[in-house]
């Protein structure tokens, strides 16, 4: 096989995975933006962006948070759990990482968590039932919580939508120069 055979092919796997991470990466926005429920449960992880200081120093503000998909019946007290929870008792349910405080089983037979921040011995108020618990801590990437929150700021989007067509651009008149000189160097 000549050397040119193998850039060509080369270069046709190059693309075929670009389009498919394109795709995958499109497909992840899609879910995320119309059924935000549904990502962790299809993808089986989920980051979160932490905004407070309740897990300091484990977990700081504006770090990113992977969640996988849980399986409540594995989740033991001490794990870190990320769920929603109606914190200020408004009726809107918030969403939270914290510990597990305790697992217990209610008179209806339910199992209901109780959850703490970092180093308190005492449990939060709220009670959380399994349909409440969205992820199990995974792991966490230092202050790239800052660009996320950016990224989905009217801001940040206008900022990606700009620059993927000025570089679109870009790529399209590099590729239309090279075309040219290609057609002037074969006559």
């Amino acid at each position: 096989m000549n050397e040119s055979k193998i850039k060509e092919k080369s270069k046709l796997v190059g693309t075929i995975l670009f389009f498919i991470f394109t795709g995958l990466l499109l497909f992840y926005i899609l879910i995320e933006a119309f059924l935000p429920d549904m990502t962790i449960k299809i993808f089986q992880f989920k980051p979160f962006v932490v905004i407070t200081e309740s897990m300091e120093p484990v977990l700081n503000v504006n770090d990113m948070v992977i969640a996988y998909n849980p399986n409540v019946e594995n989740l033991e007290v001490g794990d870190i759990i990320t769920f929603r929870a109606d914190i200020d008792y408004n009726g809107t349910k918030e969403i939270v990482t914290h510990y597990i405080f305790s697992i217990t089983v209610d008179g209806n037979g339910n199992r209901e968590f109780r959850t703490n921040r970092y180093g308190s011995t005492v449990p939060d108020t709220w009670r959380l039932y399994d349909q409440d618990i969205i992820g199990v801590y995974g792991f966490h990437i230092p202050k790239i919580g800052i660009v996320l929150q950016f990224l989905k700021s009217p801001f940040g989007i206008a900022a990606v939508g700009v620059n993927l067509v000025i570089i679109g651009a870009i790529v399209f008149i590099v590729k239309s120069d090279k075309k040219k000189v290609k057609m002037e160097t074969e006559l």
